[in-house]
């Protein structure tokens, strides 16, 4: 359970004492978009473990802080598909948002809040049993190359310290494009989810006098919150000075414009680079098909189209967004963010 992916843990349940795991291949690895409910299993049953036997198990085990290298990003961005193509390559073993750490998100949001039943010293170990449970990987040389939730970016500063060996590529896009993108209809649901559990909360302890409730917003000004919060927590990062080196920022067009000459920068960055004349593998053929679900055929120029259509669609939504996010940017914490992430200075073809 602590040495081989051959079992993932795919859950706990803290109160109940109750660790999940479930059988995996490098296979199914590969094949899974995420590793939650939609995972791809290697066989029919899961494995299930006591929790507290497991922790107390890790906090003795001689694999010590396994180093894990990191795909944080804004959601919705196309985070799925950069992992999918950089898990072609065998030195890296690419895990999809693995639930622990959604998990390890939200508690950590929760923390001392009256009531809470989970203590810092027991979220310590879970976050130890679950890094150490994620750096397994399938053979020496192999690093797990971990993609979390977007909303789990408050846990950067956390993960990057755990061995002080990490390595993160900061996946974005622009704040325009991020609107044009989760107010299509099928995005609009996570957005209002995400900011009536937590987003609107730690927005209003950032901005005094700011609305508490989801209600007091926009569609518009919801997504444009989001947006901000993780851009916050990516800029955080590369405020760093002992994370900083270890980041490296990516936008997500400037992949789309030269996917070659980007995910060979990755790679370069991340280790080991590219051998002379050495192909990013996989790239042709994800490039054509949707990464979540490939199955089904998806290019650049089908994304340009549905941008293109949302931005004539929602206009209004977009603009209401941008200038609410204008005024948002005038409290310090988010001052110079959209200057920041700003759009991408080069961009693929139009169709």
């Amino acid at each position: 359970m602590l040495t081989s992916p051959a079992l993932f843990l795919r859950d706990v349940e803290p109160l109940r004492g109750v660790a999940v795991f479930t059988p995996m291949t490098e296979e199914s690895y590969r094949a899974s978009s995420f590793l939650d409910n939609r995972i791809v299993r290697a066989g029919d049953k899961d494995v299930i473990a006591d929790l507290d036997d497991l922790m107390d198990l890790a906090s003795r085990h001689p694999g010590g802080r396994r180093i894990i290298h990191y795909l944080f990003h804004v959601g919705h961005c196309g985070s799925t598909l950069l992992s999918r193509i950089l898990g072609e390559r065998t030195c890296y073993l690419a895990l999809r948002e693995p639930p622990l750490l959604m998990g390890l998100s939200r508690s950590a949001r929760a923390l001392g809040r009256p009531g809470f039943p989970i203590s810092e010293q027991r979220w310590e170990s879970l976050k130890a049993l679950s890094l150490m449970t994620l750096g397994k990987t399938w053979r020496s040389g192999q690093t797990p190359l971990v993609k979390p939730t977007s909303h789990a970016g408050n846990l950067i500063p956390t993960l990057m310290r755990h061995s002080g060996q990490e390595r993160a590529v900061l996946l974005y896009v622009d704040l325009e494009t991020y609107l044009a993108t989760m107010l299509r209809p099928h995005a609009r649901r996570e957005t209002r989810l995400y900011a009536r559990d937590f987003r609107v909360r730690e927005f209003s302890s950032l901005v005094p006098g700011a609305p508490q409730t989801t209600d007091e917003y926009t569609e518009g000004q919801l997504a444009a919150m989001s947006w901000l919060m993780h851009a916050r927590e990516m800029a955080a990062a590369l405020d760093d000075p002992d994370i900083a080196p270890r980041c490296l920022p990516v936008h997500f067009e400037s992949f789309v414009a030269d996917p070659r000459s980007v995910t060979a920068q990755i790679f370069e960055f991340l280790g080991p680079p590219l051998t002379a004349g050495e192909m990013p593998p996989g790239e042709p053929r994800w490039l054509s098909v949707a990464a979540k679900a490939p199955g089904e055929a998806y290019s650049a120029g089908d994304r340009e189209r549905e941008l293109a259509l949302s931005r004539s669609e929602n206009a209004d939504g977009i603009a209401d967004g941008l200038a609410w996010a204008s005024g948002a940017c005038e409290a310090d914490p988010f001052t110079g963010l959209a200057e920041r992430f700003p759009p991408a200075r080069v961009h693929p073809a139009r169709p």
